[in-house]
């Protein structure tokens, strides 16, 4: 068995940010690409729950170093991952991929709703070191999804994540072609050239 490749690429970020724009317009929760290191290539965080978590509690770097060892996880084995993070939210990272072999990095979407109950938001405010009343609030404030839309959403992630993949195949494919066209027009130009000044 051929092992797998990881090829880090030029994303598209526009074309993935609407791809994101759209799965936030059905989950309303939070949404993260990474390449193959584990850079972020693009963020939305559509839910108040999540952000406050990663952009207001003192413990900031649980969020992101959770989804990205997730991220790392699926690219590693290129299979998606399921798993719950810290902030009680179910997170589903899913491989990128360029072809069969090769990686470029990984897809991670939260596919649920914050936790209800007081005793649980304060719990993780607890360990995020924020305001347990900031948190409930950022709860009571996200609408809850309900399940037959998360089902529904959670196929969309999946299709995305796919959409996504093809998108980074086809313009790493023309990338490519256009490379290998200027190369031959300049090996073609040097050898005119050189007939020129015999």
């Amino acid at each position: 068995m051929e092992p797998l490749r990881r090829l880090k690429i030029d994303f598209e970020k526009e074309l993935i940010s609407s791809i994101q724009l759209y799965l936030m317009s059905i989950l309303n929760t939070s949404d993260i690409v990474y390449d193959v290191d584990g850079e972020v290539i693009g963020e939305i965080n559509a839910s108040s729950h999540c952000k406050t978590l990663r952009f207001v509690s003192e413990r900031k770097d649980l969020c992101l170093s959770y989804s990205r060892e997730l991220a790392k996880s699926a690219i590693q084995f290129k299979k998606p991952f399921e798993d719950v993070c810290p902030g009680g939210l179910t997170i589903l990272s899913m491989p990128l991929c360029l072809d069969e072999k090769t990686v470029i990095g990984a897809h991670c979407v939260t596919v649920s709703n914050p936790l209800r109950s007081k005793f649980s938001v304060y719990d993780i405010a607890a360990q995020f070191n924020v305001d347990a009343s900031i948190l409930w609030d950022a709860v009571k404030k996200t609408p809850p999804i309900p399940k037959p839309i998360l089902k529904i959403a959670r196929e969309q992630a999946i299709l995305a994540t796919e959409l996504m993949s093809k998108i980074a195949s086809r313009m790493y494919a023309l990338k490519q072609s256009e490379a290998a066209m200027a190369k031959k027009y300049h090996d073609a130009e040097e050898v005119f050239r050189s007939h020129k000044n015999e």
